[in-house]
């Protein structure tokens, strides 16, 4: 096991699009409505008849193509970033995705290529999916001179670095549905190690080719009713779904420094195996347990102060209970009151090696919102869990979150199916950090790399601002 460490790790920039929501406001917004994003995989994905069969087992088919979808992932103006047409058509769309929202992340955090071109600066990119580039395993004759370049998993990360010329480390690191979480790891060790200025950490993944459904779906893994149950009674599988995150982070004594707004502070960081177990893709409570024991043990943190447990989640008779057993084992009888736990996943599927992120994002909002949302489907909670004896709650109503004086503090799980584990926590930002002032002259400037694209940028600030109250505009 890697050595949990203790952080002072700044988010100032983030961007995110999931199912049902462009961005953090919008899954904040989709959260608090309790809204379930899950569809089904669109007709012209693949010819699903081919693929599918209503009963379990059938070999060579899925029971199901419930997933939470993306359906514009391939809108991306690729001349933005110096990728010719030939080469955009040979390219995984996760590149080109990716890239868009570590654009809107840097955006975020008040950052251009310019700014940080003199910076050591780490690329850190969670992603496992690489079944695009099976579409093309039937046809060699399709392969162009992209193809590689194009469909590699490395790349994914080597892209970034590529387009913002940033000369760091660029790694993905495919731990499956940990990989965010892990990559995010990575790279709060460089930054404490005072290895890099700034970190660009992201995760990605789509559904492109049926075959990972055939294969979840002969394991037993998928949800036959489409439902992530996270924590709930009847939780007989996940729901495959597709996203991306991107992060910029910094050390906070660099942030201070660099005026830098921050959206949460990440404390704490550790990762994990679960070693030998009774098969490769089954969890083990002992190694959770562990890793957890690892991160809190030393006393460092007021178990009071808490507020909640973003958890893995995905719904299964497996995976929930162990989950659970090592969060109430190491947090919750260490605590007065319950801790409350939640999942994502019951409200927009699980998005794989994404989901660690996902998490994390949902966990930043509550922590900004005050309110930490409902987690769906769990009115009634798994019976093989004993939830009172381990004094863990799920907050299926969700929860308001008390301001207090004091920094409250958020746990985040993420475990891949191949057993390595990861867990973050992070708190509120500092609230005494500096306000940039209020320019005198409100003058709203639109750029844009062509005249169509100014012209559709133009036309979604007027949405937004016919959208608003005035005295919420900056």
């Amino acid at each position: 096991m890697r050595e949990a460490v203790l952080v002072s790790i700044e988010i100032i920039g983030r961007s995110c699009q999931v199912p049902g929501a462009d961005s953090p406001e919008e899954l904040f917004k989709l959260l608090c409505e309790r809204q379930n994003t899950v569809t089904e995989i669109p007709d012209d994905r693949w010819d699903k008849a081919r693929y599918w069969h209503p009963q379990v087992g059938v070999v060579g088919k899925t029971y199901t193509f419930a997933a939470g979808v993306v359906h514009n992932t391939l809108d991306i103006d690729h001349a933005v970033y110096g990728i010719s047409p030939r080469e955009a058509e040979s390219m995984d769309p996760q590149q080109r995705w990716i890239l868009q929202l570590v654009w809107r992340a840097m955006e975020n955090a008040n950052l251009t290529a310019e700014h940080i071109k003199d910076e050591r600066v780490g690329v850190y990119v969670g992603a496992s999916n690489i079944e695009y580039g099976n579409l093309a395993a039937g046809d060699p004759a399709a392969a162009s001179p992209y193809f590689m370049t194009g469909n590699t998993l490395s790349v994914i990360a080597n892209r970034i670095s590529h387009v913002l010329g940033v000369k760091g480390p660029s790694m993905t690191v495919d731990t499956a549905c940990s990989s965010g979480l892990v990559a995010l790891d990575l790279a709060v060790r460089a930054l404490e190690a005072g290895d890099i200025d700034t970190a660009i950490v992201g995760s990605i993944s789509t559904l492109s080719h049926p075959l990972s459904f055939v294969g979840f779906a002969q394991a037993r893994m998928l949800s036959p009713e489409g439902l992530c149950r996270a924590y709930g009674a009847n939780g007989e599988g996940y729901v495959r779904s597709e996203g991306g995150v991107a992060l910029v982070l910094r050390r906070s004594d660099y942030a201070t420094a660099q005026g830098d707004r921050s959206h949460a502070r990440i404390v704490a960081s550790g990762v994990n195996s679960a070693g030998r177990t009774n098969g490769i893709s089954l969890p083990a409570r002992e190694a959770q347990a562990s890793l957890l024991r690892s991160i809190y043990e030393d006393g460092w943190i007021d178990f009071s102060r808490l507020a909640f447990i973003e958890g893995h989640g995905t719904g299964t008779k497996v995976g929930d209970p162990a989950e659970v057993w090592a969060i109430g084992t190491e947090i919750g009888r260490r605590r007065n009151a319950p801790i409350p736990i939640g999942s994502v996943k019951s409200n927009i599927g699980h998005t794989e090696p994404v989901s660690g992120l996902v998490g994390l994002m949902k966990a930043m909002l509550a922590l900004e919102n005050d309110f930490f949302p409902p987690t769906l489907n769990a009115e009634q909670t798994n019976e093989e869990i004993d939830f009172k004896g381990l004094n863990v709650s799920v907050a299926s109503m969700g929860l308001d979150l008390l301001s207090s004086k004091h920094t409250r503090y958020a746990g985040i799980n993420s475990f891949g199916f191949g057993g390595t584990n990861a867990h973050v926590v992070i708190c509120d930002p500092d609230r005494t950090q500096p306000k940039r002032p209020e320019p005198e002259n409100k003058i709203l400037f639109v750029s844009a790399q062509s005249e169509d694209s100014l012209k559709e940028l133009l036309a979604s600030y007027q949405d937004v601002i016919a959208e608003t109250e005035t005295a919420d505009l900056p």
